[in-house]
């Protein structure tokens, strides 16, 4: 009994630190074959510069021990990542506007720092747990641990 109460106080210590957020705000760019994983854990959005016409075969290897699906819900209006990552692959020129993780599910208003990402045709954008974003054309993929993938949509 003691140690079910152990290993349930350490998920909700694990999941709780799911809601920490960085308070500095910092766009990372990289290429491919410059990419690192560790980069993931600064929690930031990161834009991939090079042209990925099918970014399956990528998402499959870098997250190869994660839940991945491709989410055809795109909405007309913003939309809040409730995945641990969220994988963003234009297919054509476009703009995604994203605004800082937060746990509220209020819309960004007109004084809050929105921010603009342009991405050319394939390029890509992993965005981290609880960021908003609104866009238009581009595929994505939701990328979920247990966590997220059992906690990410209730919180």
């Amino acid at each position: 009994m003691k140690l079910l109460i152990i290993i349930i106080c350490c998920i909700i210590i694990y999941t709780y630190c799911y809601y920490i957020f960085p308070t500095e705000i910092s766009i990372l760019q990289t290429e491919i074959d410059k990419f690192k994983l560790t980069s993931l854990s600064l929690r930031q959005p990161i834009v991939i510069t090079d042209l990925l016409q099918d970014p399956t075969n990528l998402i499959d290897s870098w997250f190869k021990y994660n839940i991945k699906k491709e989410d055809e819900n795109i909405d007309n209006d913003w939309m809040q990542n409730n995945h641990k990552y969220l994988f963003i692959n234009a297919n054509k020129d476009t703009e995604i506007i994203i605004y800082k993780a937060e746990t509220k599910r209020t819309n960004p208003t007109a004084e809050d720092n929105i921010i603009i990402i342009k991405l050319k045709k394939y390029q890509s954008l992993i965005l981290p747990f609880k960021w908003k974003y609104y866009g238009t054309n581009f595929n994505k993929w939701a990328i979920d641990d247990l966590i997220t993938f059992s906690f990410g949509r209730l919180f």
